[in-house]
């Protein structure tokens, strides 16, 4: 800059400066070149020009957080889809309101946020919202099942105000088999008028090259699961996923998310499946920008269409924790060094990561039973007991080979879920206690009564080495009591039914409810 510039630089700020002090005197006023309001509020004090003083930082404009969009909370919130433990839907089983706060519990020591669902009928339509917002979660998407149900639909409408529903999904893998593109179209149109959220529904991402399914709700949302294209491995899995979410993204233009993606830990012939594969899949997916549902928050023993089916959860049936469950915990594994072999539980506490095998080989009047594991009030030890309710009124689904009614019932706890022994994918599953020589646990009830109990006796080409079951008869107090089964000299070689109860109409005609705690093997 030559002298010229700085002199002729000089003389216009001068001017300015004398414009600056005319404005100030004849106006009479305290805001200087019309700043906006903010910058300098009426109340502040304006330094006097005359007084020498060192700069201060310019007053920062302060303003209310922007409220996020509906599509910014969408991507903001991490989602797993949930259906409840302890429920059957093939066998019209219920979870309880406690079981499923149980269920969310655990989910959000996971660090999950937001859940999906599948079905508006039901203890999930008309308490899960509720239950959800008190136990934290964000946001929901509410499922619904069968888009011709009309009472479904009225339970779907009569929750939208719940300010975590934050959309709704329409069916789901159903078009063209349960219900038409028609149908569909009016369903969604209807719910979003008459809610005002959200709506859309969710197909195989295969099915996407339809232009009219594409075009369908206000976001896409497919299920994408590298499992059912061959791609088993952690890594080349991944790819796929990115791959197939960029694709649709580019041909969408708006926002997409994966409802149904992940590995299952079993039920593959090919053995490349495991809890280590799905924790390494869902790390680094979650490190792309594929926006997606962890599917599912749980195992679920009554899916059984394939041997896969049963395993997609990222916690067993039981809640407890699976691999990647446990990193999203935080949680370490536990040493070898710290296991107590003497010891093989069936169940110590809901949430012990030792347990084994699980309540899930329904038998006789099978409506008449009701479980909750995670069952507080007075435990025998640890926080948690099993709480088993037998109503015995023979009304609803039945699993026996006479009546209805079969006038008992009895749960297997069984490895893996719903093992009964007659799937070949299921041959070396189960476990190995032959080291073990008798099983111990606690046991009282509402009033005294006769409850019988086994191990073993589930027989088929791949069942229980132990074909005929080693049990007793139990005479339960109100008191908590150690009961003991006797295994000495039984081939425990491969145990898949690890503990039975039964009960009847004779012994109990009116009922009976009753608790277990700490249940084991010993040597």
């Amino acid at each position: 800059m030559d002298k010229h510039s700085v002199r002729l630089r000089f003389s216009t700020i001068s001017i300015l400066l004398l414009v600056v002090s005319i404005t100030l005197s004849t106006a009479g006023c305290n805001q200087m070149l019309n700043s906006p309001p903010p910058l300098i509020q009426t109340n502040t004090k304006i330094p006097n020009p005359s007084r020498t003083a060192t700069p201060t930082s310019t007053p920062t404009r302060t303003s209310t957080p922007r409220p996020l969009t509906w599509e910014e909370k969408m991507s903001d919130i991490k989602w797993v889809a949930y259906s409840p433990t302890n429920a059957d839907p093939n066998k019209g089983i219920e979870a309880t309101p406690e079981s499923i706060t149980q269920d969310l519990t655990v989910l959000r020591r996971a660090g999950f946020t937001g859940l999906v669902t599948y079905s508006s009928s039901g203890i999930v339509g008309q308490e899960l919202p509720e239950l959800a917002q008190e136990q934290g979660f964000e946001g929901l998407i509410i499922g619904i099942w069968d888009p011709t149900n009309q009472d479904e639909l009225a339970v779907a409408k009569s929750i939208s105000q719940n300010p975590t529903v934050l959309g709704y999904c329409v069916g789901n893998e159903g078009l063209h088999i349960r219900y038409d593109m028609s149908t569909l179209n009016s369903v969604i149109s209807d719910l979003k008028v008459a809610t005002g959220k959200p709506v859309t529904t969710a197909e195989e991402i295969d099915d996407y090259t339809d232009e009219a399914l594409l075009a369908i709700g206000d976001w896409v949302f497919p299920n994408a699961h590298p499992y059912f294209h061959s791609q088993l491995d952690p890594v080349m899995a991944v790819r796929w996923t990115v791959a197939a979410y960029e694709d649709i993204l580019r041909r969408a233009g708006r926002l997409v998310i994966f409802k149904e993606v992940g590995l299952p830990t079993a039920g593959d012939p090919r053995g490349q499946l495991s809890e280590e594969n799905q924790k390494e899949y869902y790390q680094e997916l979650a490190k792309t920008e594929v926006k997606f549902v962890y599917f599912e928050g749980f195992d679920q023993p009554w899916k059984t269409t394939l041997p896969v089916e049963p395993y997609w959860g990222i916690f067993r049936a039981d809640r407890t924790p699976k691999l990647l469950a446990s990193f999203l915990m935080g949680a370490q594994p536990i040493p070898t060094s710290t296991v107590d072999v003497s010891s093989f539980y069936v169940y110590r506490d809901i949430d012990f990561q030792g347990n084994h095998f699980t309540p899930s080989g329904y038998m006789g009047d099978i409506k008449d039973i009701s479980i909750n594991e995670a069952y507080t009030e007075n435990p025998h030890s640890g926080k948690t007991s099993i709480q088993i309710v037998y109503t015995a009124k023979g009304k609803g689904s039945t699993n026996c080979l006479y009546g209805p009614p079969c006038k008992w019932a009895g749960v297997y706890w069984q490895e893996p879920p719903n093992n009964w022994g007659q799937d070949e994918v299921w041959k070396d599953q189960g476990y190995d206690l032959s080291g073990y020589n008798h099983l111990t646990f606690w046991a009282r009830a509402e009033q005294n009564t006769v409850v019988e109990f086994k191990v073993g006796g589930i027989t088929g080409p791949y069942g229980d080495s132990l074909e005929y079951p080693r049990s007793i008869l139990a005479n339960l107090t109100q008191e908590w009591q150690e009961f003991q089964i006797d295994l000495s000299g039984a081939d425990l070689s491969h145990i898949i039914g690890g503990f039975v109860w039964v009960t009847n109409w004779e012994e109990n005609p009116g009922g009976v409810t009753f608790y277990l705690d700490d249940i084991k093997f010993e040597k």
